[in-house]
Protein backbone atom coordinates (compact mmCIF):
# COMPACT_ATOMS: atom_id res chain seq x y z
CA UNK A 1 0.00 0.00 0.00
CA UNK A 2 1.16 3.54 -1.02
CA UNK A 3 1.91 6.23 1.85
CA UNK A 4 -1.19 8.52 0.81
CA UNK A 5 0.86 11.62 2.75
CA UNK A 6 3.59 11.33 0.16
CA UNK A 7 1.79 9.60 -3.10
CA UNK A 8 -1.06 12.25 -3.57
CA UNK A 9 -0.13 15.13 -6.47
CA UNK A 10 1.18 18.37 -5.02
CA UNK A 11 -1.77 19.90 -6.94
CA UNK A 12 -4.48 18.13 -4.78
CA UNK A 13 -2.22 18.86 -1.86
CA UNK A 14 -1.72 22.81 -2.13
CA UNK A 15 -6.24 22.87 -2.68
CA UNK A 16 -6.61 20.34 0.59
CA UNK A 17 -3.72 22.84 2.47
CA UNK A 18 -6.23 26.12 0.91
CA UNK A 19 -8.50 25.08 3.05
CA UNK A 20 -6.97 26.21 5.70
CA UNK A 21 -7.43 29.98 5.21
CA UNK A 22 -11.04 29.10 5.46
CA UNK A 23 -12.87 31.56 7.17
CA UNK A 24 -16.22 29.55 9.06
CA UNK A 25 -18.73 31.01 10.87
CA UNK A 26 -19.18 30.55 14.97
CA UNK A 27 -20.67 27.74 15.75
CA UNK A 28 -20.21 25.51 12.84
CA UNK A 29 -18.26 22.17 13.78
CA UNK A 30 -15.99 20.71 10.99
CA UNK A 31 -14.65 17.06 11.07
CA UNK A 32 -12.66 14.52 8.94
CA UNK A 33 -14.60 12.08 7.40
CA UNK A 34 -13.71 8.66 5.47
CA UNK A 35 -13.89 9.96 1.76
CA UNK A 36 -15.67 8.02 -0.91
CA UNK A 37 -13.27 5.79 -3.06
CA UNK A 38 -13.34 5.17 -6.75
CA UNK A 39 -15.27 7.99 -8.47
CA UNK A 40 -12.11 9.57 -8.42
CA UNK A 41 -7.80 8.50 -8.29
CA UNK A 42 -8.28 11.25 -5.31
CA UNK A 43 -10.47 12.38 -2.57
CA UNK A 44 -10.56 14.18 1.03
CA UNK A 45 -14.16 14.88 2.89
CA UNK A 46 -15.54 16.98 5.87
CA UNK A 47 -18.70 16.64 7.84
CA UNK A 48 -20.28 19.61 9.16
CA UNK A 49 -23.06 20.39 12.31
CA UNK A 50 -24.53 23.85 12.77
CA UNK A 51 -23.74 24.15 17.21
CA UNK A 52 -25.37 27.04 17.81
CA UNK A 53 -27.80 26.53 20.80
CA UNK A 54 -31.01 24.97 20.72
CA UNK A 55 -31.80 25.51 17.51
CA UNK A 56 -35.05 25.08 15.70
CA UNK A 57 -33.41 23.45 12.64
CA UNK A 58 -30.32 22.45 12.97
CA UNK A 59 -27.90 21.42 9.95
CA UNK A 60 -25.51 19.00 9.11
CA UNK A 61 -23.54 17.90 6.11
CA UNK A 62 -21.24 16.50 4.19
CA UNK A 63 -18.62 18.45 1.66
CA UNK A 64 -16.34 15.98 -0.56
CA UNK A 65 -13.01 17.21 -2.75
CA UNK A 66 -12.41 15.03 -6.01
CA UNK A 67 -9.15 14.84 -7.59
CA UNK A 68 -8.27 13.31 -11.04
CA UNK A 69 -4.71 13.99 -12.27
CA UNK A 70 -6.23 12.93 -15.92
CA UNK A 71 -9.28 15.77 -15.53
CA UNK A 72 -12.80 14.71 -16.43
CA UNK A 73 -14.44 15.67 -19.48
CA UNK A 74 -17.75 15.92 -17.91
CA UNK A 75 -16.02 17.93 -14.92
CA UNK A 76 -14.26 20.75 -16.85
CA UNK A 77 -11.15 20.37 -14.94
CA UNK A 78 -9.17 17.80 -12.07
CA UNK A 79 -11.46 18.70 -8.92
CA UNK A 80 -15.05 18.39 -8.51
CA UNK A 81 -16.25 19.22 -5.33
CA UNK A 82 -19.93 17.33 -3.88
CA UNK A 83 -21.79 18.77 -1.05
CA UNK A 84 -24.40 17.53 0.94
CA UNK A 85 -26.93 19.90 3.50
CA UNK A 86 -29.57 18.76 5.40
CA UNK A 87 -31.55 20.68 7.76
CA UNK A 88 -35.04 20.50 9.78
CA UNK A 89 -37.77 22.55 8.87
CA UNK A 90 -41.13 23.23 9.57
CA UNK A 91 -44.34 22.33 8.08
CA UNK A 92 -45.11 25.32 6.13
CA UNK A 93 -41.87 25.93 4.14
CA UNK A 94 -42.03 22.44 3.40
CA UNK A 95 -45.28 23.02 2.04
CA UNK A 96 -44.53 26.27 0.24
CA UNK A 97 -44.27 25.04 -3.73
CA UNK A 98 -41.32 27.35 -4.25
CA UNK A 99 -38.94 26.03 -1.25
CA UNK A 100 -36.88 24.15 -3.72
CA UNK A 101 -35.90 27.22 -5.82
CA UNK A 102 -35.75 29.16 -3.36
CA UNK A 103 -33.07 26.42 -1.39
CA UNK A 104 -31.09 26.54 -4.75
CA UNK A 105 -31.14 30.13 -4.97
CA UNK A 106 -29.48 29.79 -1.56
CA UNK A 107 -26.70 27.19 -2.76
CA UNK A 108 -25.91 29.96 -5.74
CA UNK A 109 -26.12 33.10 -3.06
CA UNK A 110 -23.68 31.26 -0.79
CA UNK A 111 -21.13 30.92 -3.64
CA UNK A 112 -21.05 34.34 -4.66
CA UNK A 113 -21.26 35.55 -1.37
CA UNK A 114 -17.57 33.82 -0.55
CA UNK A 115 -16.77 34.67 -3.98
CA UNK A 116 -16.35 30.89 -4.79
CA UNK A 117 -15.94 30.84 -8.80
CA UNK A 118 -17.92 27.69 -9.77
CA UNK A 119 -18.52 25.68 -12.63
CA UNK A 120 -20.61 23.24 -14.32
CA UNK A 121 -23.29 23.18 -10.71
CA UNK A 122 -25.57 20.36 -10.45
CA UNK A 123 -27.75 19.11 -7.94
CA UNK A 124 -31.52 18.20 -6.20
CA UNK A 125 -33.18 19.56 -3.40
CA UNK A 126 -35.49 17.07 -1.75
CA UNK A 127 -38.61 18.18 0.83
CA UNK A 128 -39.71 15.28 3.22
CA UNK A 129 -42.40 14.86 5.79
CA UNK A 130 -42.36 12.25 7.66
CA UNK A 131 -45.04 11.12 11.10
CA UNK A 132 -44.02 8.33 13.56
CA UNK A 133 -46.34 5.62 14.66
CA UNK A 134 -47.24 2.93 17.42
CA UNK A 135 -44.50 2.76 19.91
CA UNK A 136 -42.57 5.22 18.17
CA UNK A 137 -45.32 8.06 17.53
CA UNK A 138 -43.93 11.52 18.68
CA UNK A 139 -47.11 13.23 18.35
CA UNK A 140 -45.79 15.64 15.26
CA UNK A 141 -44.91 15.55 12.00
CA UNK A 142 -41.89 16.20 10.93
CA UNK A 143 -40.21 18.06 7.76
CA UNK A 144 -36.58 17.80 6.33
CA UNK A 145 -35.22 19.75 3.54
CA UNK A 146 -31.81 18.68 1.70
CA UNK A 147 -30.05 20.13 -0.95
CA UNK A 148 -26.92 18.08 -2.40
CA UNK A 149 -24.72 19.74 -5.10
CA UNK A 150 -21.63 19.35 -7.23
CA UNK A 151 -19.92 21.72 -9.30
CA UNK A 152 -15.95 22.23 -10.57
CA UNK A 153 -13.75 24.53 -8.83
CA UNK A 154 -12.47 27.48 -11.12
CA UNK A 155 -8.61 27.56 -8.59
CA UNK A 156 -6.38 25.43 -6.60
CA UNK A 157 -7.60 27.48 -3.83
CA UNK A 158 -10.70 25.84 -2.25
CA UNK A 159 -11.01 28.12 0.71
CA UNK A 160 -14.40 30.11 -0.58
CA UNK A 161 -15.62 26.86 -1.53
CA UNK A 162 -15.75 25.79 2.15
CA UNK A 163 -16.72 28.80 3.10
CA UNK A 164 -19.65 28.75 1.26
CA UNK A 165 -20.45 25.60 2.53
CA UNK A 166 -20.96 26.97 5.79
CA UNK A 167 -22.59 30.04 4.76
CA UNK A 168 -25.09 27.89 3.42
CA UNK A 169 -25.57 25.59 6.64
CA UNK A 170 -26.07 29.04 8.93
CA UNK A 171 -29.13 29.80 6.13
CA UNK A 172 -30.33 26.50 6.37
CA UNK A 173 -30.39 26.41 9.91
CA UNK A 174 -31.81 29.72 10.41
CA UNK A 175 -29.12 31.39 11.83
CA UNK A 176 -27.32 34.89 11.18
CA UNK A 177 -23.66 35.28 12.36
CA UNK A 178 -20.80 36.97 11.25
CA UNK A 179 -18.05 34.96 9.70
CA UNK A 180 -14.78 34.49 12.46
CA UNK A 181 -11.38 32.96 11.31
CA UNK A 182 -11.44 29.53 12.54
CA UNK A 183 -8.75 26.55 11.90
CA UNK A 184 -9.79 24.42 9.18
CA UNK A 185 -8.16 20.49 10.50
CA UNK A 186 -5.29 19.36 8.09
CA UNK A 187 -7.19 16.76 5.71
CA UNK A 188 -5.46 13.46 4.53
CA UNK A 189 -6.15 12.74 1.35
CA UNK A 190 -7.17 9.19 0.12
CA UNK A 191 -6.48 7.55 -3.10
CA UNK A 192 -8.32 4.82 -4.92
CA UNK A 193 -4.56 3.57 -6.46
CA UNK A 194 -3.87 1.72 -2.67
Amino acid sequence: MRNEHTSAPSEFLAALHSLRDAYTPAGVSLTEVPAPRGIAPYSAALSLKVETGELDHPAHGRFVIFYDPEGHSSWGGKFRIVMMMQTRTDLTMAADPLIKQVAWQWFHEALDQAGAGAKKTTGTVTVETSESFGSIRRGEEISYLEIRASWTPQTLDLSAHLEAWARLALICSGQESGLAEVPVISLVPHTAKA
